[in-house]
């Protein structure tokens, strides 16, 4: 009877051991160090929803580092500039655009699918991050020109290059951090 009241208190033990060292993931968050090494630096307008971007993506629960976060960052950003490329491409479809757009956007939609292959490039084991988003930048850059140019006016398009930027935004900050740890 002593024995099987031990094994009970032993397996209690280390449940109790394991709530408290490993919290369930609705109570995780990135930890506050990381996070003030990356929202700082983004261009995103307030530091709530820099970490409500970050906390976006079920991955940044469990990060640890600040490579962790960049690497995360960086997924995300991919994600979101695979998704930019496909919202071009599904806008084209649409009756009711004005033909005069319709180059701006193809050619959008292009850049951003040729920006997808900088976030596969070696990136951070490479030491190249931060050169590949500027490579990406730039691909919206030209996007945004070539909007411009064109007098393309559509507010799900400027919402969704404002969404892109977010994005590329954090990826640099914590690519930045990364790369840079002293500033």
């Amino acid at each position: 009877m002593g024995s099987r009241n031990t094994s009970v208190l032993f397996f209690a033990a280390i449940a109790l051991f394991l709530f408290q060292h490993f919290p369930p993931q609705t109570e995780a968050t990135i930890p506050t160090e990381l996070v003030s090494k990356v929202c700082p630096q983004s261009e995103i307008r307030s530091y709530e929803n820099c970490v409500k971007s970050l906390m976006a993506n079920p991955k940044s629960l469990m990060v640890t580092s600040a490579k962790a976060v960049a690497e995360n960052a960086l997924d995300m950003a991919r994600r979101e500039t695979t998704a930019t490329s496909c919202f071009f491409a599904a806008l084209l479809k649409r009756k009711d655009i004005n033909p005069a757009s319709k180059a701006a956007l193809e050619s959008c939609s292009s850049l951003f699918k040729q920006s997808v292959t900088f976030f596969y490039l070696d990136g951070l084991s490479g030491g190249t991050a931060s050169l590949d988003l500027h490579y990406a930048l730039d691909k919206a850059t030209e996007c945004k020109s070539e909007l411009s140019a064109a007098h393309v006016s559509i507010k799900s398009v400027t919402d969704k290059l404002e969404e892109w930027s977010n994005f590329y935004s954090i990826a640099s900050a914590a690519v930045n951090a990364v790369e840079n740890p002293e500033h």
